[in-house]
């Protein structure tokens, strides 16, 4: 199932086109914070006293450094830049492991990390998981707990066995109440014998924890079908966000022509990147209301938006 480093790939893609960035690897262990001294293990001959390289193994978060200064193979770097978090690096192909290191990357991949995690903390309320389950209701039961470790939003659909053999009404009117976090089933119709009702609801996105191998499908509770729209929503942040640098005369160097790229086409990229992402918010919105609808008598109110706005 995908990870977020399967969504930092797609964005990655999304973002650098037909562009390549120059890698290196690291030869020797980078085994602490306070270590400065770094060694390549091809001399990429675009790292260079200004860089900034980034550095990833794995399923460890990215790392972004800057080059001090560079004596062949080995350079002094500024640990944990950019808000990244400075990691102790195994040498390149320990355990089989490739250790990395982007040199100038377009966009670090701690960058692409923060893009991805902000994208799916926006994801808007008409898009969201869902989950059942059943409970045995005697004729005299009111009410019974449920366990609802994901929070809920909405009561989907309501079912329950049939009384008898010619019972073919196996919808089941009930309500879900929440009281300090403890979950009750409440039951709004009378019963003649134990029936088990089964509960399809909705709750948010399980996003407490996004590390590298967080799967979206298992542990967010995407769909898989969803799983195409934080790339989507991370492109259209990061790119907007690169217009800026036009604004920066002192980003303008010998290789950077004016005619290079045209004023505005950043943002004109981002906002086609936007689109693409409420479009794919509408159709996935659509296909969860065509699947379940909504219930009138949910705890949240019945407005379902097709788009993100």
């Amino acid at each position: 199932m995908p990870t977020i480093a399967d969504a930092i790939q797609d964005t990655k893609r999304l973002l650098n086109s037909n562009t390549r960035t120059e890698i290196d690897a690291l030869k020797t262990t980078l085994s602490s914070a306070s270590t400065v001294d770094l060694e390549l293990s091809y001399g990429a001959d675009g790292i260079r006293a200004g860089s900034y390289l980034s550095i990833s193994r794995g399923n460890t978060a990215p790392e972004t450094v800057y080059v001090h200064s560079r004596n062949g193979f080995n350079i002094k770097v500024q640990r944990g830049m950019d808000g990244s978090t400075a990691t102790n690096w195994q040498a390149d192909g320990t355990s089989g492991v490739p250790t990395l290191i982007e040199v100038e990357p377009r966009f670090t991949g701690h960058q692409i990390y923060l893009a991805v995690k902000q994208a799916i903390h926006a994801l808007p309320e008409n898009l969201f998981a869902v989950d059942t389950f059943t409970v045995d209701f005697g004729t005299s039961d009111q009410a019974k707990a449920v366990t609802l470790a994901n929070g809920f939003t909405n009561i989907l659909s309501a079912t329950r066995t049939a009384r008898s053999d010619e019972d073919r009404l196996l919808k089941f009117n009930c309500k879900i109440q929440e009281y300090d976090g403890t979950y009750k089933l409440m039951r709004q119709e009378g019963i003649e014998k134990t029936v088990t009702a089964q509960v399809t609801y909705s709750h948010p996105f399980v996003t407490g924890t996004l590390s590298l191998e967080t799967d979206l499908v298992s542990t967010l509770k995407m769909s898989s079908e969803m799983t195409d729209i934080p790339p989507l929503g991370a492109g259209a942040i990061l790119m907007l966000a690169e217009e800026s640098t036009r604004l920066d005369l002192h980003a303008a160097g010998d290789s950077r022509g004016d005619a290079a790229v045209n004023p505005g086409d950043r943002s004109r990229y981002s906002l086609i990147l936007q689109a693409q992402y409420d479009r794919r918010v509408s159709q996935e919105a659509r296909r969860l209301m065509a699947k379940y609808g909504l219930r009138s008598d949910s705890v949240t109110g019945a407005t379902f938006p097709t788009t993100l706005r």
